[in-house]
Order: C-alpha cells, then sequence, then structure tokens
C-alpha cells in the first residue's frame, strides 16, 4: 500500500498564491502545505500525494505462508537455536481480505465474546500491554489470547507513529505477528492453518480506501472540524461503521475501542446500535467476566491516566493539588515563538530515595551555544520525568545563583557497603557537553559567571517508559530482618520508603489495592499502581509503566506490565540492574544481521575491489590480552630496522571495512555505543559474527586492520609514523601472563616472540617515563575479580587483579596510538574531530583528601597534574605502603570522568585530557566494543584518502548529539558493570556466611551519630561503621580538623580512630523490608562501647587475614 509520498522543495511566488487541494480524483489526490524552516526561515512548500484505491476490500492482515519442519527444531538441542529457528520458520506476509466472507473466515470465532475490535489512536498510545496481551494471549501453553481480533486503523497507526515511536513500533510487531507455538499437528494443511491461526490483526487502510478516504475538506459528515484530532477520531469511527455496516447480519459485534468520552458519544450519535463503543476498562471487564479461566488480570495492565472513573485517584484525597499544572501545548507554542518558554531535554541531577528532593537540569540553546539551566527544587522540576522535552520559563537573572554554588548537598554516606564510584559523580551537563553558566557584566569592569535557574511549565514529549523494582512491603507486613540491628537501626532511604508506603496503600471497595512501586532507578520517583495482585507480587521484580502525573499527585501513576522473577534471584537481578542503566540487551534485529558478510566469507578474497591494503602478514604481530579474551580488538608488532631504529605497529581491527555509514548495523551500533561486561556475561555492541570473528584480531588467521607505525630511535623518540588499512596475520594470541613469561626470559634471537615482546617492553618503558615526567598520573583502583563456578556460574572466590608489566607495555602502546591519531585527524577536521577531553579539578573537589592526608602529616598538591603526581609519589607512611595507593584512589574520586566531544565545540584550551597530561586524546583502539573509536577511524580514513568522510561526521549538531549519547551509553555501561559486581558480591556473602576482614577508615563523621565509613581492600567494598555510642556519651571525644575520634573505656582504656587507620570490621548481608539484600559492616577491633546486637544474622566464617 503506498500510505504517501512526500516531497519538498522551495516555494515559488505562483505556488504561495494557491493550494493544490482541489487537484482531485477518484485514485489520486495531491496535497501542499507551506511551512517555514526553524533555522534560516526558508518557506518550503511540501508536497502529499494519496492514492486511493477500490481494492482493498476489509484490510490487510499477515497469513501464514510455507510448511512447518517440527524435525528441524526437535533435532537442535540448543534452546536459543531453536527459538530463532522456530521464529524463521514461520514466514508470514500481508495479503488484502477481498470480501465480508473472507473476513469471516479469517477471525477466530470461539472468542467470548466474538467481536472485531476497532482501536483508536490512545489505545494505541497508552493500553498496548492490555492489547498485546489480550490479542496474543500467553496465559499458558496453547492458550489465545481473549481478544484476537482487533482491526487497527491507518489514521490510529500514523497518528501513533508522530507521538510515540516506541508504542508505534510496538503496534507493528503486533499487526505483523502470526504465531509463537509450533503447530500441535501436521496431519494436513487445514490442521496446520488451525494450529497456527491463533489471533487476527488487521491493518485498515482508511486514507488510502475508497470507501474510507476524505477527498474533499467540505465532503458531509467531515465539515466542522475544530482540531486535527476531530478529524481522526472521525476517520476512525468511519472504519467501524464501514465494518459494522458490511457485516451487518452475522453474529459478528464490531466494537469501537476508545477512552476518549466524547468519540464514544459521537459514535452513538452517527451510528445509533450499528456498533458498540466501549472504554478499555468497560471493555476488559467484560472481557474478565466472559473469560473467567483467565489466570492474570487484564485489569491490572490498564494506563492509569486519572481519567478512567474510579482509577488515578490514589493519591487525590491524601495531599492537595502539589504542582502548577502545565500548559497546553498551543500556549507552549505562541510562547515559545514570543521567546517567553524555551525547549529543551530534562534531565534528574539528583533525587531523595522517596523521590522528594528532586533537582534538574534543562539544556536550551543561547545563541549557538547550549547551557543548562538549573531547577532546583520538585516544583520547578514540575513533574517532568529524565528525558522529557519540556519547555521552560527562565528566572529574572536575580533569581540566577553563581557558578560556585552547589545545588546538590554532599551525598551522606549509605549505611550499606557496596562497590565504590571510581570517579566524582557526572552532571547531566558534563554528559551533553554544554555550560552550567554564563557570563554576566555586573559593570563596566567586572564579569561575573552566573548559573541561569528556570521551571517547568509545560511537557512537549514524555518519556514515560517501563521501570523495573519492587512493590515495597510496609512494617506490619515484614518479615524478619535477618540483620544484626534492631528496627531502629533502620537506614533512612528504608525509612522514607516505609513512610510514603503507609500514607498511599490502600483497599478499595472494588477488590482492587493501591500499591507504590519504587523504581531501582535511582532517577525515577515511586509509581502508584492499582492491582488485584498485591499479595502474588509481594517479593517480586516487577516491571510497572508509568502513565500520566497528575498536577494534585505527589507521584505518578502507572500500572503493572509483566513479572521478572523472585526479587534476590541473580538471573532476575541482571534483567534488573539491565533495565534500570537502560543497558540494550535485545538480540539485534533482522535488518541489523542481514548487513552482515555471508557464511562463506573469507577475509581477503575482496582484497582487489576493495581499497588497496598494505600487506603486512610477513610481521610478527601478536596480541596480548586477558585470558578468555574474544573480542580482541589490538594486536602490536615490534622489529629492528637496517638503520639501528624500530619499527613499531599498532593493528586495530577494522571494523569500518564491515560497518558502512547509515546502514542499520552502523544506527544499532550508535545507539549502543558500547559493549558492556558484566561478571557473567557481555553485552556487545555489534553482533557475534563481527566481534568474535571476523573483526576480532585472532592468532593464525588473516585479518583486516588499521594501522599505525611508527619509527623510533632507541630513546623511543618518534622519527616518523605513517597510517595504512592493512592485511595481517597475528602470530599469537598471548595471555598477559604469558607476555611477561616472555619479558622475563632470557634473550633468544632465534625465539620472534620473545624478540617481539622485549623489544615492545623495552620501548614502552621509556615512552612511560617521558609521559610520567611530563605530568601523568599513575591511580589506582579498588576493583576485584570473581572466581566463578563453571557451572552455575556463582562466585566462588573473590581476587584482586595482579598488574604486570606486560599490561603496561599494552597500555603504553595504545595511549601512543590514540594520542597520535587524534593530531593526525585535528590536523585535517579541526572542527569535526571527536576527541576525548578531562578536564582539571577544582580545588574544592579534592580539599576534604588534602585535609585528611595533612592529618597524617602528609603533604597533597594540585596546581598542575605534575604537582599532584609528585606529591603522590612523595605521601608515603613507612608503616603501611597501602594509605598510598588509598590516596590515588581518593585522588581518582575527586576528578570528574573523561567526556566525548566536537573539538568544534570547545576551545582548543579545553580538549586537554588531565589524567594523561596530553594536550588533546582520543579513542581509536576498541572499535569493537566502542563506536567513538568507529567514528575515529571514519575520521582518519578521509584523512589519508582512503574513504570519504560520512555526511553525517560533517555537521556539528550531529557530532554533539552522538557524543552525548556516547558519554550517556559509556556512564551507563560502567555503573551496570559496578552493579553486577554488586550483585555477585552480595550472593558471595549471601552463600559463605559473615566474615570478618581487614579495612581502611576514610572518613569519620564528626557531627552526626558517631560513625565512620571504611574501605576492605580484600573484597574492594565501602560502606559506613554505626558505633553503639550515644553522640551525648561523656567518654566520646571528636577532634574534627584531625578527622579523628577517641572514646575513653574503663576495660580498654582510651581508643582512637582516625582517618587511614587499619581496623577490623565483621561483613554481612541483611535483607531489607522492601526484598533488597545489602551488605552490613560492624566493627570487630578495636571494640568501642557495647557489642552490636547480631539478631538473625548468618553464621559468621572467619576469613584468612590479608597481609
Amino acid at each position: 500500500i503506498m500510505i504517501g509520498s512526500e516531497s519538498a522543495e522551495p516555494a515559488t511566488a505562483e505556488e504561495k498564491s494557491g493550494d493544490d487541494d482541489d487537484q482531485v480524483s477518484s485514485t489520486y489526490r495531491r496535497k501542499a502545505h507551506y511551512r517555514q524552516t526553524r533555522k534560516r526561515g526558508k518557506i518550503i512548500k511540501e508536497v502529499k500525494e494519496q492514492y486511493i484505491r477500490s481494492d482493498l476490500g476489509f484490510g490487510i492482515t499477515y497469513t501464514v505462508e510455507g510448511d512447518l519442519n517440527e524435525s528441524d527444531v526437535e533435532d537442535d538441542d540448543d534452546p536459543s537455536n531453536k527459538l530463532h529457528r522456530e521464529v524463521d520458520l514461520v514466514v508470514g506476509r500481508p495479503s488484502v481480505i477481498p470480501t465480508v466472507q473472507n473476513l469471516l473466515d479469517r477471525l477466530i470465532a470461539n472468542c467470548k465474546p466474538y467481536a472485531l475490535v476497532v482501536a483508536d489512536t490512545n489505545v494505541l498510545l497508552h493500553n498496548l500491554d492490555v492489547l498485546e496481551k489480550a490479542v496474543l494471549g500467553g496465559d499458558g501453553k496453547n492458550i489465545s489470547g481473549v481478544m484476537p481480533n482487533i482491526v487497527i486503523p491507518q489514521t490510529a497507526l500514523m497518528e501513533c507513529r508522530s507521538n510515540r515511536l516506541t508504542a508505534y513500533d510496538r503496534a507493528v510487531d503486533l499487526l505483523r505477528s502470526v504465531t509463537r507455538e509450533l503447530p500441535t499437528t501436521t496431519s494436513t494443511t487445514q490442521s496446520k492453518q488451525e494450529s497456527i491461526q491463533r489471533h487476527c490483526p488487521i491493518l485498515f487502510p482508511d486514507q488510502n480506501h475508497a470507501a474510507t478516504a476524505i477527498l474533499q475538506k467540505r465532503q458531509i459528515g467531515a465539515g466542522s472540524f475544530a482540531t486535527p484530532n476531530d478529524e481522526n477520531d472521525w476517520r476512525i469511527r468511519r472504519v467501524a461503521h464501514y465494518l459494522a455496516e458490511n457485516t451487518k447480519g452475522t453474529n459478528l459485534k464490531v466494537v469501537l475501542l476508545t477512552d476518549d468520552r466524547a468519540s464514544r458519544q459521537m459514535a452513538r450519535q452517527e451510528s445509533g446500535s450499528l456498533f458498540e463503543a466501549h472504554s478499555v476498562a468497560s471493555w476488559v471487564k467484560l472481557l474478565e467476566q466472559a473469560n473467567p479461566q483467565m489466570t492474570s488480570s487484564l485489569s491490572d495492565l490498564i494506563a492509569n491516566l486519572a481519567t478512567n472513573g474510579s482509577r488515578g485517584d490514589e493519591s487525590a484525597d491524601v495531599e492537595a493539588v502539589q504542582y502548577v499544572p502545565h500548559l497546553e501545548s498551543s500556549d507552549l507554542s505562541v510562547g515559545m515563538q514570543q521567546g517567553k518558554y524555551q525547549r529543551g531535554t530534562f534531565r534528574v541531577v539528583s533525587q531523595a530515595s522517596g523521590g522528594k528532593d528532586r533537582i534538574g537540569s534543562v539544556t536550551v540553546r543561547n545563541g549557538q551555544e547550549r547551557v543548562a539551566v538549573a531547577l532546583s527544587n520538585q516544583l520547578q522540576c514540575n513533574r517532568a520525568i529524565d528525558g522529557d522535552i519540556v519547555a521552560v520559563s527562565i528566572n529574572p537573572v536575580e533569581e540566577w545563583i553563581t557558578a560556585a554554588s552547589n545545588m546538590t548537598e554532599k551525598a551522606p554516606t549509605k549505611e550499606r557497603a557496596e562497590i565504590p564510584l571510581e570517579t566524582a559523580e557526572t552532571t547531566p551537563a558534563d554528559l551533553e557537553n554544554v555550560s552550567e553558566s554564563i557570563a554576566m557584566h555586573t559593570n563596566q569592569q567586572n564579569i561575573s559567571i552566573m548559573r541561569p535557574t528556570g521551571k517547568v511549565v509545560g511537557i512537549m514529549r514524555r518519556n514515560f517508559e517501563s521501570y523495573s523494582g519492587s512493590i515495597y512491603e510496609t512494617a506490619n507486613n515484614e518479615k524478619g530482618t535477618g540483620g544484626g540491628e534492631s528496627s531502629s537501626g533502620t537506614t533512612s532511604d528504608l525509612e522514607e520508603r516505609e513512610m510514603i508506603a503507609s500514607v498511599y496503600e490502600r483497599e478499595h471497595a472494588d477488590g482492587t489495592s493501591t500499591c507504590v512501586f519504587f523504581p531501582v532507578d535511582q532517577k525515577v520517583p515511586p509509581i502508584l499502581i492499582r492491582t488485584t495482585q498485591r499479595s502474588r507480587l509481594m517479593g517480586q521484580r516487577i516491571v510497572v509503566a508509568m502513565d500520566s502525573w497528575p498536577a494534585h499527585s505527589a507521584f505518578p501513576l502507572g500500572h503493572y506490565v509483566r513479572t521478572i522473577g523472585q526479587a534476590g534471584s541473580k538471573d532476575v537481578e541482571t534483567q534488573v540492574l539491565l533495565q534500570e542503566h537502560n543497558i540494550p540487551h535485545e538480540p539485534f534485529p533482522a535488518a541489523v544481521l542481514a548487513c552482515l558478510p555471508p557464511d562463506d566469507y573469507k577475509v581477503g578474497a575482496d582484497m582487489t575491489t576493495s581499497s588497496p591494503r598494505l600487506d603486512l602478514r610477513h610481521l610478527p604481530i601478536l596480541s596480548i590480552d586477558p585470558p578468555g579474551c574474544k573480542d580482541i580488538d589490538d594486536c602490536l608488532h615490534s622489529l629492528i630496522l637496517p638503520n639501528g631504529n624500530y619499527q613499531i605497529g599498532v593493528h586495530i581491527a577494522d571494523v569500518t571495512h564491515y560497518v558502512k555509514p547509515g546502514t542499520a548495523i552502523d544506527l544499532e551500533a550508535a545507539n549502543r555505543s558500547t559493549s558492556t561486561y558484566l561478571v557473567n556475561k557481555r553485552l556487545d555492541m555489534l553482533p557475534g559474527l563481527l566481534t568474535t570473528d571476523l573483526c576480532s584480531l585472532k592468532g593464525g588467521v588473516d585479518r583486516y586492520a588499521f594501522s599505525v607505525i611508527w619509527e623510533v630511535n632507541e630513546d623511543a623518540e618518534i622519527v616518523e609514523v605513517e597510517f595504512h588499512k592493512t592485511l595481517i596475520h597475528s602470530i599469537a594470541a598471548l595471555t598477559y601472563q604469558q607476555a611477561q613469561s616472555l619479558i622475563d626470559q632470557p634473550e633468544d634471537a632465534n625465539d620472534v616472540q620473545a624478540c617481539a615482546v622485549k623489544g615492545l617492553a623495552m620501548l614502552a618503558r621509556k615512552f612511560r617515563k617521558r609521559r610520567i615526567d611530563a605530568g601523568a598520573l599513575t591511580l589506582a583502583s579498588p576493583e576485584v575479580k570473581f572466581v566463578l563456578d563453571s557451572e552455575s556460574l556463582n562466585p566462588t572466590d573473590v581476587q584482586a587483579y595482579a598488574l604486570l608489566e606486560a599490561n603496561a607495555v599494552v597500555e603504553e602502546f595504545m595511549l601512543l596510538a590514540n594520542i597520535t591519531v587524534s593530531k593526525k585527524i585535528l590536523r585535517h577536521y579541526p572542527t569535526l574531530a571527536v576527541l576525548r577531553r578531562h578536564p582539571s579539578p577544582n580545588r574544592s573537589m579534592f580539599d576534604s583528601l588534602i585535609s585528611k592526608a595533612k592529618s597524617k602529616g602528609l603533604k597533597i598538591e594540585i596546581e598542575n597534574s605534575k604537582c599532584l603526581a609528585d606529591s603522590l609519589d612523595a605521601a608515603q607512611v613507612k608503616e603501611d605502603p597501602y594509605v598510598n595507593k588509598l590516596l590515588r584512589i581518593l585522588s581518582t574520586r575527586c576528578m570528574s570522568p573523561a567526556q566525548y566531544f566536537c573539538s568544534g565545540e570547545f576551545p582548543p584550551t579545553e580538549w586537554h585530557h588531565y589524567g594523561l597530561a596530553a594536550p588533546v586524546y582520543t579513542h581509536f583502539t576498541s572499535p569493537i566494543r566502542r563506536y567513538a573509536d568507529v567514528c575515529v577511524h571514519r575520521l582518519l580514513a578521509a584523512s589519508i584518502n582512503v574513504a570519504p568522510l560520512p555526511p553525517q561526521l560533517s555537521s556539528k549538531s550531529y557530532l554533539h548529539d552522538l557524543c552525548a549519547n556516547m558519554n550517556r551509553r559509556h556512564r551507563s555501561a560502567q555503573m551496570a558493570g559496578r552493579a553486577s559486581v554488586q550483585l555477585h558480591t552480595l550472593i558471595f556473602f549471601a552463600g559463605e556466611g559473615a566474615k570478618e576482614e581487614q579495612a581502611y577508615i576514610l572518613d569519620i563523621d564528626t557531627s552526626n551519630a558517631p560513625s565512620f565509613s571504611v574501605m576492605v581492600p580484600r573484597y574492594g567494598i565501602e560502606g559506613k561503621v554505626r558505633l553503639s555510642i550515644d553522640a551525648t556519651d561523656p567518654n566520646l571525644t571528636r577532634i574534627g580538623q584531625e578527622h579523628k575520634l577517641i572514646y575513653k573505656s574503663g576495660s580498654n582504656g582510651a581508643v582512637s580512630l582516625q582517618v587511614f587507620d587499619k581496623v577490623r570490621v565483621r561483613i554481612w548481608v541483611r535483607e531489607t523490608e522492601d526484598h533488597r539484600r545489602e551488605l552490613k559492616l560492624d566493627l570487630v577491633e578495636p571494640r568501642l562501647g557495647k557489642k552490636p546486637d547480631g539478631g538473625g544474622e548468618p553464621p559468621m566464617k572467619k576469613a584468612k587475614k590479608s597481609n
């Protein structure tokens, strides 16, 4: 079906005076309108061609084509292969339903009631969960949906596409669905069809159908549309009328499903009793009454829009109006044209665990630049959700804040122990490379740097999504905590959740319950849902969709979607953390897989037709990676040239040979932006054929590479550098330990691998020394690795990473390649280069660390990276060398993480990478797992004239958005990896029981309840240790400047605790009231006050003391 084609062209004077809308025939319509472009104000004529057809019958549906062969599936033992093959076996194709009899033959007749349901746009936008469940079924094996016959009008589908693409994609998938099951019998073709055909979704092309298309604006019945929405509603009612008129006299009932009350009333006025019009709630009630065998409730899936009768009143009588109502879209459009409001994307900066005290920012345009507008409280955020497109009103300059102001107070140390962040928290402005301040001229001499503030006045486009989490179980329903604290010791976030749940939970007369759902995503506030199965959902991880946020409600409203599984289960919690951090983990779609080379593809076979490549298969090229590495991005080589100099090569997988710009696989990779590494799995940016085979530089096979080759002298000074697309053949895929053995073994001129690795190591030492002398930092991380059981993949041990010289060799040459490439692409594309910057830290970020170091007689200087590096080298405690590593770990946390950016958006003074002491830097060496490297490969290829620069990489606006997405995805992948480590740490301690271990004090609370935070190096965890001492105890002395507390005990004398002191703690797992598990720390030595109550905690297993 040709739905319509559009073209845009500059309008001529003659065209501006007329309208093409009256050029209408019975089969063809050409409509034109004019609009002004946003950037340059040009007048553009847009033409839409519409073909009216009389052969579209009663719509289009997908039918089964081809036979199924069950034996092909049953012979395969791999469940994943069976699933994929099962899908492949059923081939669907669209076909027209020509007659009423064909329509009746195709419909599923054994449903109750026997009805053909026409879905309105609002049903597609808000109640797809109901449609999918009712149409596709899934209450058990071989159970069909209770509403298998559905019609989606073309008007509703196109309107859905304009408002929410994710909903549109799901609606299209529903239309294309043929079956989810294999046939139960293969005796005849008819039995196959019956076993497959379990639902009948139909697309009705009303805009192109001769019986339903509007051919003239003043056609009878369509002459008084107040808004385009009224016209679309009329179109959809016309579809229902047409179907009902033609099936009159049969036992088929036609139902218009819409939540628009006015549209239902108009349907009754226009068509009388020809067809029925129902809201989603009323129709679901009829379905549940007619199908008592349903094992799950459709009612729970109904969107909570605060307009569905009794639904949506969850918090109306609890709190008065909280927020200012949002402006209508027409008012927002006028306001933005007048400059009163600015459009931008809302991002949450911080939020309390109960969803209150929200602080956000909105990125808006300030001329040619972008600036982040601060929203300093939840009223100014005005019900915006992270990712919403909003309209903001900028406050008067008098209400702006200074650039030095920090809207967010330092987050208190959490009670539970967890895996710490390696760097400082990022702000949305950092991730999106936008400024947070504007220079204001206060008078002729002075310039003040101010941060604009504002408030949300309307929502342009909602970013409501589905979120994973749990329903909170209030204290009167809780089980034992299983922890070592009394209930009075509950953490503050649990107290907040308990309070919210106790206020908003209630039972309703219709048998439903209002529950408070707490998403695991900390940027999302609690969601109020109404369900008939509260008891079944307790203790489960569930998915809830957000539907609305009325002005009278303290929290948004939503509905239950599905159950993931039991809270605490490793597989369930892994799914939750992926959704929490928005990590794409769905299988690659067919369009992406279609971009892959054929099965018989051989590397090197297309050398004659592709761009010229340098054949380097004669060189001693090898890779050095962790054990079991499958996605090998990089290889190295070194050899001595006839003139006595060294040739060094870094060879990187040529991913762009297979991933062409603008293709489906390229767009998918750009969206994912990075591979995500969890403890027990890897989620790839590219399909496995590329990640672990064709692009992976495995040993003993030919592979395409992008190579950087240097000639250096014996002092590691670069003489010359070349860049080539190459064909390589790795002679070995070494592990770090194997490479280290080659470095350590005696000289052997006949050992090619050893000579190559030794040469690399010798030069790497010199490159590293030069880098350190220039001010590059040597920092540290508390990261550990797990030893996993080979079958269950549960952790059996925790080990520290052992860093060898071989690790440093690889790191050094990857840094050299990245720096060298950054200079090359910047020379050719000074405003389009994709670079990576690491801003210098503010002194205020180091104040606490400087003070702590001073209390131990150590000095930290931060004037520049060289001073910091030298002072860290000098900050040694002879009795305990680990203190120096602690200082390096804490120094890393005082710095913001590095960010991708486009060189044209920042002045050269801000390109600097502080940690590496490099004026410019980029990522080139890992294109298999990072999309930034793919972009850099394309820039480098264009720089050496082996490939043209893709058009999109010539747009600074495109590069800005691309870098912002890469920054967000990179951060999300880091957070997901951290959450996976946290999950496996919990599993480890839950299985092993409580353990005692040595820890170091990181901070002492000298103002609130007596406590201190510690790091446990053995397990890489941090947490707060709360002392069983009253804050008013006269025996307690706290000295803030020295980060120290002293407690006088009659039996033990005076016990002193100071920052960086060693203590001994007990680590154990506690189950909280909301079915989460958390690590807790108790002080064992030295003992202060009474021993903590250990009621309910697991038995302790003593660990070996670490050295």
